[in-house]
């Protein structure tokens, strides 16, 4: 919850806690409610010449719903023991235990906001994706040709994921944000980058890399998946790294 959207209380009086309604003389009689350190007491006197009407209906309700967030002190823990009997034609058939604990406890006060990065070092060299596969998470996809790992190039000594021209394309699974692409290239400069929150173009731009390695940063939020193309056969991906977007996406696929 957003500092600006949280409810405190900035003081409390000493005395005990009072809650009073207050009506216009034409209107029901007024009525109040307090509280004392024994319980409350409430009498109600009338004449019977001039008897006395109460009439309240109070209804209170938010005009949008508000989050409501508690903090808990101890983790709380719900032990669900139970059997479910199955009869066949009124006579007893199976029986399902059905036996474990719910644990809730306090959540962390804001979401992680360090940046995940996800390499190849720990792919063989010249293994051979001629299709999609999975690395810590993200997805990667030849969009023509087929995926190498490779250890030509800068920065030496890492193991980096070749392309062919048509490219490849980075599924992140959920909506992230400040993502920053580490590629390299060695033969035409020119790589193309497009970035979707779902089925929608969020950007898309051209960086030059030329004979060396760089890191080129999308700050857009609400990322789901991105494509990298260009580079005539000679440029790699090294690294992919990227935040879990603090929303959803900040464009959705109409």
């Amino acid at each position: 919850m957003a500092d600006d959207t949280k409810v405190t209380i900035a003081a409390w009086p000493k005395e005990p806690a009072a809650l009073e309604h207050h009506f216009t003389p034409d209107e029901p009689c007024p009525v109040s409610i307090s509280f004392t350190e024994t319980p409350a007491h409430v009498v109600v006197a009338t004449d019977p010449k001039q008897p006395l009407a109460v009439d309240m209906d109070m209804r209170v309700s938010a005009r949008e719903p508000i989050p409501l967030c508690i903090t808990l002190c101890e983790p709380i823990c719900a032990r669900s023991d139970y059997t479910i009997g199955i009869n066949v034609f009124d006579n007893p058939f199976a029986s399902i235990h059905v036996r474990g604990t719910t644990r809730f406890e306090a959540c962390r006060d804001t979401p992680t906001t360090e940046r995940q990065c996800v390499s190849f070092d720990n792919i063989k060299a010249g293994t051979v994706f001629p299709g999609s596969f999975d690395q810590q998470g993200l997805k990667f996809s030849p969009l023509g040709g087929e995926l190498r790992a490779a250890t030509f190039g800068e920065p030496a000594g890492r193991t980096k994921l070749g392309f062919a021209n048509a490219g490849l394309r980075v599924d992140f699974g959920q909506p992230v944000e400040d993502v920053l692409l580490t590629l390299s290239n060695y033969a035409s400069p020119e790589l193309k980058i497009a970035a979707f929150s779902g089925g929608t173009l969020v950007t898309e731009f051209t960086v030059s890399i030329s004979n060396t390695f760089k890191e080129v940063a999308i700050s857009q939020s609400g990322i789901t998946s991105l494509t990298v193309s260009g580079g005539s056969n000679e440029a790699t991906l090294v690294e992919v790294c990227y935040r879990p977007a603090s929303h959803g996406p900040l464009i959705s696929a109409g």
